[in-house]
């Protein structure tokens, strides 16, 4: 590694190794998929290899260098895992082809879908008497996860841990995907990253594996993780070996913090500890603006269900024209219930300032056109959960703030009306049950849909359905000039030509 300065600041920017995330029910092989990895890739030597150490792996395959992050499957650990998708590069889903698609699955791709990194299932345990690959497949596609051949895109190898088989295919998927992503890295900058865990040794104290994601860190400096700051004296590697300095794409343990830092959190590189104490005082300043407001009215909060969510926003730009500009596409932007309030906007850099007016409200959003914002001001607002982005073409920059706006408001749930029945004949009625026979005039309807009983345009009772048959069979769905008999419960008897509205609450 060439020695970093003051004077030396060129951009360094090179290809990195990918961080991938090994996701996946408790019970379906993640720690067996990894097991195999580094037992196929130790060596004696210090060079390549897999050594567990914490949270964190490094792999050398087809001299390619792979970082691992084994996150939990329990279900206490579900913040860490939703974490390990946002830190990863890529993600490895795996799933048994004996178990199929489980709830721990879905939560694991839930993380994977809103970090939007791409992903590789791993169909696992297919040496298993019980495997059934195709079900498992289809089970998938059940859960929208659309595989390559199977009318999606999402690629996926069939894979044994305990064997090995086609774990090599798997590598290099995960090594062509990196190279569809191009990852890079600026080796002349300070270190950043993400903490994967932290632990207190009653000898050696505070320590913290991270995942170095850019620049370098090397003995001497400091490390800072939201309040928690650490001296780099002792610095060990993957395999708990010390080192002088590492790159982006290593998986790193530093030991000697004040406080423990939370895994998951952000960590930034600093020269020396001056530098590192002023940014932690400029955070607990920014916590201490977030309590005095606390009990204030946020811009954005909901007031009455019949007004607009109001959202802040700052705009920054390199010139009063663009700033003008954006205001004026700012406009077209808007739905029913939301909108954006501009607090600020202005020419130059964005910077603390900004940041300072809206630490209180995690739905702020600050936007820069053609213009820098300092990545100390970027880690804070990561904290508050405040969204910094920078563009240099204006639809870009518009088409955020509309997706951005549509993920702010808060979804509700409506009635929406999907069908149409009329009833042939009532067979019988008891008290507010009943058996009647009907057809589908428009739409569709489920065994799950909602049913309104109106008569002469008024309103009688809302209708549970509690069997719904075609033929002899029970079904699901009927659907449009379909006939069907169905067993319902209702406040209000009803009669042969009756017209019922099929509804179905959508969240909106």
């Amino acid at each position: 590694m060439a020695k970093k300065n003051k004077k030396n600041n060129e951009p360094k920017i090179v290809s990195r190794a990918p961080v991938v995330a090994v996701m996946g029910h408790i019970d379906h092989g993640k720690s067996t998929l990894l097991d195999y990895i580094r037992k196929e890739n130790t060596v004696d030597k210090e060079a390549g290899g897999i050594t567990q150490h914490v949270a964190g792996y490094e792999a050398v395959y087809n001299d390619e260098k792979i970082v691992f992050i084994d996150t939990p499957g329990h279900e206490a650990f579900a913040a860490a895992r939703s974490r390990g998708a946002n830190i990863a590069d890529i993600a490895v889903l795996v799933v048994s082809a004996e178990d199929g698609v489980k709830e721990q699955t879905l939560g694991a791709l839930k993380f994977i879908q809103d970090s939007k990194i791409p992903f590789i299932v791993a169909i696992n345990k297919i040496d298993k008497p019980n495997a059934d690959i195709n079900k498992t497949k289809n089970t998938l596609i059940e859960h929208g996860i659309y595989l390559e051949g199977m009318g999606g895109d999402i690629p996926f190898i069939e894979v044994s841990a305990l064997k090995g088989t086609n774990i090599d295919k798997l590598l290099d998927l995960i090594l062509l995907t990196a190279e569809v992503e191009d990852l890079k890295a600026d080796l002349s900058k300070l270190g950043s990253g993400y903490v994967l865990e932290s632990k207190l040794d009653s000898k050696r104290g505070i320590s913290a594996t991270m995942i170095l994601k850019d620049g370098y860190i090397k003995t001497g400096q400091f490390v800072v993780s939201n309040t928690a700051m650490s001296p780099v004296r002792i610095l060990e590697d993957f395999q708990a070996k010390g080192i002088k300095e590492a790159e982006a794409s290593s998986v790193i343990v530093v030991t000697g913090f004040d406080e423990n830092p939370e895994a998951g959190g952000s960590f930034i590189v600093f020269e020396n500890k001056k530098e590192a104490q002023k940014y932690i005082d400029e955070i607990k300043e920014l916590e201490e603006i977030q309590k005095q407001e606390e009990n204030s009215k946020p811009i954005s909060r909901r007031r009455r269900k019949e007004e607009k969510n109001i959202f802040p926003l700052i705009i920054k730009a390199d010139a009063q024209g663009s700033v003008d500009a954006i205001l004026h596409q700012l406009k077209k932007i808007n739905n029913e219930r939301s909108e954006y309030k501009v607090v600020m906007s202005g020419v130059g850099n964005i910077g603390d300032k900004e940041l300072k007016m809206l630490v209180a409200d995690s739905n702020a959003t600050i936007v820069g056109f053609n213009v820098k914002s300092d990545r100390k001001v970027e880690m804070q607002a990561e904290k508050f959960g405040i969204d910094i982005k920078n563009f240099d073409i204006i639809y870009k920059l518009e088409e955020y703030l509309e997706e951005r706006l549509e993920k702010l408001t808060p979804k509700e749930m409506v009635e929406e009306r999907v069908g149409e029945i009329k009833i042939l004949k009532v067979f019988s009625w008891n008290k507010n049950e009943g058996v009647i026979g009907g057809e589908v005039l428009d739409g569709e309807m489920t065994k799950d849909d909602k049913i309104k009983l109106s008569r002469r345009g008024i309103f009688l009772s809302d209708v549970e359905i509690l069997n719904l048959q075609k033929g002899k069979q029970k079904v699901e769905k009927v659907l449009k000039e379909d006939q069907f008999g169905l067993n319902v419960k209702s406040d209000y008897e009803i009669i042969d030509g009756d017209i019922l509205e099929v509804v179905r609450e959508v969240e909106k």
